[in-house]
């Protein structure tokens, strides 16, 4: 992206809706001559056959896919961490027909006023299909009609699903919105399929990017496909010079994100609805689904996949039980946990803890202690470890 491209997208709003092309002549005057007259004399860009126009500049198209999607979606599993806390619990599910896929390109990824949505995609499940409708910007004057028409495909008792829409997409749309005198969407759900699927997929395939997941938990390569950082420059290079033979890529890059959407988020609903089926499969996290399992209350599932993650040799599913079942006073099922966890300075510490707190076997939590303190490999460790030991050592005495 050219040095000076923030800047001019920056003073937008300052110039007005100006055009693409007039930037250009900003910062080229000696181009000003052939950016007007390529302008003027263009027509229908060739990306653009098919697409129908619905107001000044802006175009849309709607096409299907057959993907199987779930009869309804449960909310409470794709919720953050934090949220599902609060929840306290499972939720009723929504019908898929009140779900809209939704995902946006623009000309850059800063958020603010300068950056622009060029184009926007808004799947639904209609009749045993997956009906995508399309929205193109084809300049900045056509913006009004653009978001006009993507909030009406937003509006009603419609349910948004999206993947990091809520830090970025939604942001700016409401910006967008503000800056074009057009009410924001208010719906009545979102779901950023970007937790549920961090919790799923992150450690094991290392990422949870669209892309990444796509082929490793869907088993889908796209075909030829544009990388998403190159997306910005070739709109606005287009805008500014006319027709530009990377667009189609452009556009197929906005459908497939949204139908892989569809797919991943309809590949979690199914994990999450039959967990157990699923807790052989090698590419899935057993402490992310377990984790969200009993923080949706689903606690005799979320238990038995954590006890078998840490049955693998999972510390984090191994401490989060041991310390679950010790402050239930479980006092089995913590010794048993405690059998799993691996020899690290922190399952030292909460095998001491177990027998300082829980058994009152003051002998083996000082033992305990003693391993971690040979563990430890940091100062404040070392520290907190001598703590414990003397303290443990002073109760013995």
């Amino acid at each position: 992206m050219a040095p000076n491209l923030k800047g001019r997208l920056a003073r937008i709003r300052k110039l007005g809706l100006v055009k693409a092309a007039e930037l250009g002549e900003a910062a080229d005057p000696g181009r000003a001559g052939r950016s007007r007259a390529s302008g003027a004399a263009r027509g229908t860009a060739s990306f653009l056959g098919g697409w129908d126009k619905i107001g000044e500049l802006a175009w849309a198209r709607t096409l299907r896919y057959s993907l199987g999607l779930p009869e309804s979606l449960d909310p409470t599993v794709f919720a953050p961490l934090k949220r599902l806390r609060a929840m306290g619990g499972a939720s009723e599910r929504v019908l898929i027909d009140r779900f809209r896929f939704f995902d946006l390109e623009t000309t850059g990824l800063s958020g603010g006023t300068g950056t622009v949505a060029f184009l926007a995609a808004v799947g639904r499940a209609v009749d045993g299909e997956f009906e995508l409708t399309q929205l193109f910007l084809e300049d900045y004057p056509g913006e009004g009609a653009f978001i006009e028409h993507l909030v009406s495909l937003l509006q009603g008792d419609a349910c948004i699903v999206s993947y990091n829409g809520r830090a970025f997409d939604l942001p700016l749309l409401r910006t967008r919105c503000v800056m074009n005198g057009i009410v924001p969407p208010e719906p009545e759900m979102h779901i950023d399929a970007l937790f549920a699927s961090r919790r799923l997929w992150k450690r094991v395939h290392g990422g949870a990017s669209l892309g990444l997941l796509e082929r490793q938990v869907l088993g889908v390569e796209r075909g030829e496909d544009l990388p998403g950082a190159m997306i910005p420059e070739v709109w606005l290079s287009f805008a500014r010079e006319g027709d530009h033979p990377l667009m189609r890529l452009v556009l197929s890059h906005n459908a497939e994100d949204v139908v892989g959407l569809a797919r991943l988020t309809a590949r979690a609903q199914a994990i999450f609805d039959d967990p157990r089926a699923r807790s052989c499969a090698s590419d899935l996290d057993l402490y992310g689904l377990g984790r969200t399992l009993l923080l949706a209350g689903r606690v005799e599932e979320g238990e038995e996949l954590l006890e078998a993650a840490a049955g693998e040799g999972d510390e984090a599913a191994g401490l989060l039980l041991s310390l679950r079942y010790r402050r239930e006073r479980r006092a089995e099922d913590c010794l048993r946990v405690s059998e799993m966890l691996p020899g690290t300075y922190r399952c030292a510490i909460e095998r001491a803890k177990l027998h300082e707190r829980l058994s009152g076997d003051l002998s083996a939590a000082a033992r305990w202690a003693k391993e971690a303190l040979r563990l430890a490999q940091k100062d404040a460790d070392r520290e907190a470890a001598i703590a414990r030991l003397a303290r443990i050592e002073q109760k013995l005495g």
